[in-house]
């Protein structure tokens, strides 16, 4: 197939770290044979603020898109579209895609499916939680959200939950089908956790809680502050890890600085760095307030790490003996549940037998394009 990916949830030169899971989806079908194109749309604010590094992927195209920061979030797609149909104007001259793919339903799936129309190709939106759970309780926003989402020929969801949310927003059901992400095997797997600890400079004799995201406030770490520390105060010295970056990391460091905090905060870790902190870790939190399925604790569990988190989108499908859910927002209910994890005996570990292995992922997401109907008129000539 020749897929083009618009999405500006995608690693770029200004944010490497951002969207991992999109560029291993790329990577995948690239090894599967199909040849894949991308449109990734940088904010301004990132070119602003950001000195660019080295390009994540050199067949990728990464325009900037100006907006008015934080007003009429609901009219972002029409900036939007003034950089990425150009773009996919300049790509397609000579290559024609048999299908266009979007990632998060707006702004970035509304000017996907734009492009598709455009083409006259089948448009494929893929939605992974908060762009349907917490996007849509916007008016405005939902009902362009919706238009979207029907003009689609295609949706996938990150998981069975969120299938159920888009069906409930009016989109017919047969339209409206699950992907997975998966994980590789190869990269993410049990290990010993002192040998992983001194290779990622973490003491061996403490308990840890590891987290890794954007610092962004749908991801909870205010809650997560605020449970600290009371799971400090049973002691046994345990050490919160955060890796990652984003908005919220100043304040976050302030805070910890002046509650005493026993918090680390590494910054962004390349994705092929990451699994050793895994291992290294007695838990993964994540206390978000919104997910699909994430990768997040995928990738925890198939190291064999167990894992905390809010009771949100699929988290619990993942759930196994020693992992647990809890409300989101509670922070007494997170503590009490970190404090149990972090007080329990080692444990042998083991990867968690329903982690997709990514290839078996790509090959059924490979077959769910494929079942697209194309367009009866096809491509533009």
């Amino acid at each position: 197939m020749r897929v083009l990916l618009v999405t500006g949830v995608m690693p770029t030169p200004f944010r490497p770290t951002k969207g991992t899971f999109n560029a291993a989806l790329v990577a995948g079908l690239r090894a599967a044979g199909d040849d894949v194109r991308v449109v990734a749309p940088v904010p301004w604010t990132d070119r602003l603020r950001i000195t660019p590094g080295a390009k994540p992927d050199p067949t990728a195209r990464y325009p900037i898109w100006f907006y008015p920061p934080r007003l009429a979030h609901a009219g972002h797609h029409r900036w939007m579209q003034l950089t990425i149909l150009p773009a996919v104007r300049r790509i397609t001259r000579a290559w024609r895609p048999d299908i266009v793919l979007g990632y998060w339903a707006h702004p970035d799936g509304t000017v996907a499916m734009a492009a598709a129309r455009a083409l006259r190709v089948p448009g494929v939106l893929l939605v992974g939680g908060s762009d349907i759970q917490l996007l849509t309780a916007e008016p405005a926003r939902r009902a362009i959200i919706l238009e979207t989402l029907l003009g689609a020929d295609r949706v996938l969801a990150v998981g069975a939950p969120l299938r159920e949310r888009v069906i409930a927003l009016g989109v017919p059901a047969e339209r409206v089908g699950v992907f997975q992400r998966g994980v590789d095997a190869a990269q993410f797997h049990p290990g010993s956790p002192a040998e992983a600890r001194d290779r990622v400079g973490l003491p061996r004799d403490r308990p840890i809680a590891l987290w890794v995201g954007r610092m962004v406030p749908v991801k909870g770490l205010d809650v997560l502050f605020d449970a600290w520390p009371e799971v400090r105060s049973g002691g046994g010295r345990p050490l919160l890890v955060l890796i990652g970056d984003g908005e919220e990391r100043e304040q976050l460091e302030r805070r910890a600085r002046s509650m005493d905090a026993e918090v680390r905060f590494v910054g962004s870790v390349a994705h092929e760095a990451l699994a050793d902190w895994y291992r290294a870790a007695d838990v993964v939190v994540l206390p978000s307030r919104s997910e699909g399925i994430p990768n997040v604790l995928l990738e925890g569990l198939a190291c064999g790490t167990p894992f905390v988190a809010s009771d949100v989108g699929g988290v619990s499908e993942l759930l196994e003996p020693q992992s647990r859910a809890i409300p989101p927002g509670d922070s007494m209910a997170l503590a009490d549940a970190l404090s149990q994890a972090l007080g329990a005996p080692p444990m042998t570990r083991r990867a968690m037998t329903d982690v997709l292995d990514r290839r078996d992922a790509i090959t059924a997401f490979r077959s769910a394009l494929q079942s697209v109907p194309l367009h009866p008129d096809g491509p533009v000539p």
